[in-house]
């Protein structure tokens, strides 16, 4: 069993739809229940809008079927009465064997908020089942209520609000965890480490701007321009728009380069290896290209591009018979520059007009919808020294802005 997602060659009453996740059995049949719950998925829930969000809930499915169908089971069994009591659920079952006998290609163990993640996706599916499709008659789980905490970094504490939430009986406990935010010696090491021009560029643009993964993968080459003749000391507002580029969500909204990252930009586009990569594309497909970066050979960057590139400077790789040792003595990935981005600028506009503006000035550059995600963030400066701040202030401009 596995999916393959649709091209723009699949067509649905007259209009063709990209990147939808459709299932197909061992012999290549397709699973009728779960291909009609992915096109509900993908035309009927509006909270379901990004292509990386129908791929989250197919790769829960298929870890999850494939349990099934290695242990003789059936999504639709319904736990019996029997004189022990009620059978256990098989989503019950399966979340036990994620949390116990799964593991990661590195061997560890799952973590409970991957299982969670997992386990509520496949719930929302046989909610789907009973509720839309009325293929069952019952759930595997059991709803309940829980109270949580409403808490503003402006508000007083006797002003914190409650709120309540439907939640699930298996739902595991979960430690709070910040998000990695390099310090500056390594941000220093990364930006140093010999590596292509057009990853260093990457690099410079997610930690300086807050790009995602995929939106800087998709960064369009229209948006780079010669910033001769504007004030170097202002930086230049680029709007970015979901009809030129991958934005989750499809929520537009505006970034802020340097005027030194727009030189250095514009000089990629016009000399070395920005050149290159663009004439290699346009010898393969006819055209110019309209994306910024492209890989080594002229093909945009796919889905793993950027993350697998990263990969290889902590972890190393092999290519054509030789062993290239770690360039980098840290773990890092493209999330993690968008983590210290995002505290930094939340420090640098903290201290200029209050944390309640920094909050909603770094909320719509991430492109948050809600400002209760950016507040993680404010726990982030807590953990650090403001002379380590001050310092991170002062000196990543200057870093970023090297460009030997």
């Amino acid at each position: 069993m596995e999916h393959f997602v649709t091209t723009n060659k699949f067509v649905y009453r007259g209009q063709p739809y990209p990147g939808i996740p459709l299932f197909f059995d061992d012999q290549y049949y397709p699973i009728k229940v779960l291909n009609n719950y992915m096109l509900y998925l993908v035309f009927e829930q509006g909270s379901a809008e990004s292509p990386l969000t129908w791929r989250s809930y197919a790769d829960a499915l298929l870890d999850y079927f494939c349990w099934l169908n290695a242990n003789g089971l059936k999504w639709d069994d319904k736990p019996r009465m029997t004189k022990h009591g009620k059978e256990i659920s098989n989503l019950a079952l399966y979340q036990r064997w994620s949390a116990h006998d799964h593991r990661k290609p590195d061997g560890y163990n799952l973590a409970n908020s991957t299982i969670n993640n997992r386990v509520a996706r496949i719930q929302f599916f046989y909610k789907w089942a009973k509720e839309y499709a009325r293929l069952i008659n019952f759930l595997p789980y059991v709803e309940v209520m829980k109270q949580k905490p409403y808490r503003h970094p402006d508000a007083f504490a006797h002003t914190h609000g409650k709120q309540y939430a439907l939640s699930s009986n298996l739902k595991l406990p979960e430690k709070k965890q910040l998000p990695p935010v390099l310090s500056l010696e390594q941000c220093r090491e990364l930006l140093a480490c010999s590596i292509s021009k057009t990853l260093k560029l990457m690099m410079k643009m997610m930690l300086g701007t807050g790009l995602r993964n995929e939106e800087c993968r998709t960064f369009p080459r229209k948006y780079v321009f010669d910033p001769s003749g504007l004030d170097k000391s202002k930086r230049i507002c680029i709007s970015l728009d979901p009809r030129s580029m991958k934005l989750k969500g499809n929520k537009a909204r505006d970034i802020y380069l340097s005027w030194q990252r727009m030189a250095a930009l514009y000089e990629y586009t016009k000399y070395g290896e920005g050149v290159k990569r663009a004439h290699r594309y346009h010898d393969q497909f006819g055209v110019a290209p309209p994306l910024l970066f492209l890989q080594e050979q002229g093909q945009p960057w796919s889905e793993n591009g950027l993350t697998n590139g990263f990969r290889k400077l902590w972890h190393g790789h092999e290519r054509r018979g030789y062993k290239y040792p770690p360039v980098l003595s840290f773990k890092v990935t493209p999330h993690m520059l968008r983590h210290t981005y995002a505290t930094m600028e939340l420090y640098s506009e903290r201290q200029k007009r209050g944390v309640g503006h920094a909050l909603a000035w770094v909320r719509d550059r991430l492109g948050h919808s809600s400002i209760q995600t950016t507040t993680i963030y404010v726990h982030c400066l807590d953990l650090m020294e403001d002379q380590e701040l001050n310092e991170w202030n002062q000196q990543l401009d200057r870093m970023m802005d090297d460009d030997k």
